[in-house]
């Protein structure tokens, strides 16, 4: 068994079920969407059920872009919807929707930029879920964690979330997490994985590019220097990790590993994102696997 491998992990989504988060997340914006354009609720729903549809419809134009560039493509995870459907109010289709108009406007009246105002329903809503005791790691993670120290791996968690939600939420599991060593598994939260630089750089998946400055986690991914990286969102996890191997960075990851769910889309899956990827798990418990051999190849 090969031991002394450090894995860089993802948390949402990798140690989680993200669907019921990501719902408290479009409640809430829909909630105070409504509430700002004086609508009554069930009609705010059937509203923005109907602009989720039409950002569905062409997903490779709409997703999470925090600078109006996409950082993660709507389809990729059930988190980017929130967001993109704020963001389509203020695109030239939106706008042309007299329903989607008054949304936009009166959302717009606050001195928040669409993009904002999905931020902060964001953050708000994932706050509040937590503070409700909602949310916990998938069955079994405890076990997952503790066999992989066995095993001799190093378990690093970066994530878009705090260390704080990160931490709590293994520790409600049993599980020693710390932001610096000397715990079970250490965290790294806050590591704006989404955050683009000025740069154009980009892998071509299929037909769509994924932007790969993205200066902060490079920072991380650097710093860790990780044998194996595991997140569930190709754009933010595991783009920039292939750019760094095909750049062949000192720190780049030898063996990059997607946590499939089922919402993860066929431009992602038909050819493993043109190559990059080396391996399709549907659990964190298959890492275990990797383990036993040298961290490459795929599977």
């Amino acid at each position: 068994m090969t031991t002394g491998i450090k894995i860089l992990s993802d948390f949402d989504g990798v140690w989680t079920d993200p669907f019921e988060e990501a719902g408290a997340v479009r409640a809430l914006l829909i909630a105070r969407a409504a509430q700002l354009a004086g609508v009554e609720l069930p009609g705010a729903e059937a509203d923005f059920e109907r602009f989720a549809g039409r950002v569905l419809d062409r997903p490779e134009r709409h997703g999470w872009a925090p600078d109006g560039r996409i950082t993660a493509y709507v389809d990729e995870d059930p988190f980017c919807l929130p967001n993109a459907v704020a963001s389509w109010l203020g695109s030239s289709e939106g706008r042309a929707d007299a329903t989607a108009e008054r949304y936009r406007r009166a959302i717009e009246e606050t001195g928040l930029a669409l993009n904002e105002f999905g931020d902060r329903c964001f953050h708000d809503a994932t706050l509040a879920y937590r503070e409700r005791g909602s949310g916990g790691l998938l069955p079994g993670s405890r076990a997952v964690v503790a066999a992989l120290r066995e095993a001799g791996a190093e378990l690093v968690v970066v994530s878009n979330s705090s260390s704080d939600k990160v931490i709590a939420w293994f520790e409600a599991a049993g599980v020693d997490a710390r932001e610096q060593a000397g715990g079970e598994l250490r965290v790294r939260g806050s590591a704006a994985k989404f955050a683009l630089g000025p740069g154009e750089d980009a892998l071509q998946v299929g037909q769509r590019q994924v932007l790969v400055d993205r200066p902060r986690y490079r920072e991380v991914l650097a710093e860790e220097a990780p044998q194996i990286v595991i997140g569930d969102v190709f754009s933010l996890d595991l783009a920039l990790p292939e750019q760094m191997r095909r750049e062949r960075h000192p720190s780049a990851a030898q063996t990059l590993v997607l946590r499939r769910q089922s919402h993860t889309p066929a431009w992602i899956l038909e050819d493993r994102a043109g190559g990059a990827i080396d391996h399709l798990v549907d659990e964190p418990g298959e890492l275990l696997s990797l383990l036993e051999g040298p961290p490459s190849g795929p599977s």
